[in-house]
């Protein structure tokens, strides 16, 4: 991936619990995230720290390939996000929010720098990684439902684990990371959900590349519709931001699952959803997405047509793909369908799935 120059990272100081509904600006809109603080150069960060420039020389620049649409309807293309290094779209967001704290901690020796966060599992992964690499002790807060397969990958590397009980939901995940970092302050704590580095970068680097790439196919398509799954927003709302540039008019489509959906005035709840997204419940709505709220439509994909999505995505290409990814198919299909031929849908598979998913649908390896 190219280098990066003048993200802006996310909040200096810690916040409480409720900081997850403060409001802030963002390039004249309203809605609830961070306020900005000095970029980040990024570019030095990798010249400073050779092991953070290794990943981000192999990070990004993934393929935008066609994949199976509707008979008659719009044609479907998808950004291939498991050729990044650990595998998924989140090392982009771990690229982002560990380049935020290194350039917040300064010269001091990278031994000192603890960094602390919450995830849904890729996260956890890309984190964990780049953590080991550099040095860096890390500490992630996850739900009890976390998949083994990850929670061993996590040991391996060192990294600190909290489990949160699964019936709580994830917002009492995300909450127990800020009572964590509330409490001792030598914990840096990343916040994917309002760190605006989250945001830019993949508006600046998947969303740029979307537009690149659909460039270079023959006809030079336009984007009419972004299908994207909604986890803290980051990427549905980075790339759309990208793609208006470019086209104006193109339709943006969020995908959160159908046991919890965005903005649900439900409680919390320990339902299997697929994969890295869902809502926060109580009404709350992810701060990124409440800077478009009124452009995007939403849809809800339920657990298990997420996993029948995976095994028919296999069945037709002999790629696999993870719940998230075949959410995100299953909906930008639906929305091809409503299209003509001449119009191109594009969304993205963020990974290739967990073992412990496969194995539920029978073709485990």
């Amino acid at each position: 991936m190219t280098p990066t120059p003048g993200l802006t990272p996310g909040p200096t100081a810690t916040p409480g619990p409720e900081a997850l509904e403060a409001p802030f600006s963002l390039d004249g809109r309203t809605g609830d995230g961070a306020q900005p603080v000095d970029a980040v150069d990024y570019a030095a960060l990798e010249r400073r720290h050779p092991a953070y420039g290794r990943f981000a020389a192999r990070l990004g620049n993934t393929p935008l390939t066609e994949v199976p649409g509707p008979d008659g309807g719009a044609t479907v293309l998808a950004k291939c996000e498991w050729e990044n290094p650990v595998g998924s779209i989140k090392d982009r967001v771990a690229y982002a929010l560990l380049g935020s704290a290194l350039h917040r901690h300064g010269d001091r020796p990278l031994e000192e720098l603890r960094v602390l966060e919450y995830s849904g599992g890729n996260l956890a992964k890309a984190l964990s990684h780049l953590c080991a690499e550099l040095g860096v002790t890390a500490r992630f807060v996850l739900s009890s439902a976390s998949p083994r397969s990850l929670l061993d990958v996590l040991a391996e590397r060192g990294a600190q684990v909290d489990l949160v009980d699964k019936e709580r939901g994830f917002l009492d995940v995300v909450r127990t990371a800020l009572d964590i970092a509330a409490a001792d302050s030598g914990w840096t704590l990343l916040y994917q959900h309002r760190n605006t580095a989250n945001l830019l970068l993949q508006e600046r680097t998947t969303g740029a590349e979307i537009i690149r790439q659909l460039g270079e196919l023959p006809g030079g398509p336009r984007a009419d519709a972004w299908v994207a799954s909604i986890g803290t927003g980051g990427t549905l709302v980075g790339v759309l931001r990208a793609l208006r540039g470019a086209f104006p008019g193109v339709r943006a489509v969020g995908v959160t699952p159908e046991e919890l959906p965005y903005g649900s005035d439900r409680p919390p709840n320990g339902l299997p959803k697929y994969g890295g997204s869902g809502g926060m419940g109580h009404g709350i709505r992810q701060p990124f997405v409440t800077l478009h709220d009124d452009e995007i439509e939403h849809r809800t994909v339920s657990y298990p047509r997420a996993l029948e999505g995976m095994a028919e995505f296999h069945g037709l290409t002999g790629v696999r793909i993870g719940s998230s990814a075949a959410a995100n198919w299953l909906t930008a299909r639906a929305v091809a369908a409503t299209l003509p031929p001449s119009a191109t849908v594009v969304t993205v598979l963020p990974d290739a799935g967990t073992p412990e998913e496969w194995e539920r649908i029978g073709r485990g390896e």
